[in-house]
């Protein structure tokens, strides 16, 4: 996986990742620290990792989240079932434990399969 760090001074303000599987990807560990949300950190973060994934090829996209489910579909993601999600992906720490069963997943199509489908 590879990671986008946000620092405010010398402090980390925000991180997000990455992690590819062919032409799928995570987009996972995304946090934004109490005292910078509602300042746009999430927001490029999420808007780099896109352009990341993008330039990487990347289709399709997935995360899954506890607590932010509201926030995703301003980027484009909308809800999926585990069962939509390739078993590369579902064979990822994240979906084999790392978050709970009860995590919503999230896709959007990436680049050009996202034009295709538009």
């Amino acid at each position: 996986a590879s990671f986008i760090v946000a620092e405010d001074k010398d402090e980390i303000a925000g991180v997000a990742g990455l992690e590819k599987f062919g032409s799928a990807a995570l987009l996972r560990s995304a946090v934004v620290a109490p005292e910078h949300r509602g300042s746009g950190i999430g927001r490029q973060l999420v808007e780099q990792l896109l352009e990341r994934a993008e330039e990487a090829g990347i289709d399709e996209l997935y995360l899954l989240t506890t607590t932010a489910e509201n926030y995703f579909p301003r980027f484009g993601f909308t809800r999926t079932t585990r069962a939509a999600v390739p078993d590369v992906v579902k064979a990822s720490a994240e979906f084999r434990g790392a978050c709970p069963d009860t995590a919503v997943v999230m896709t959007r199509r990436v680049g050009s399969a996202a034009r295709i489908r538009a």
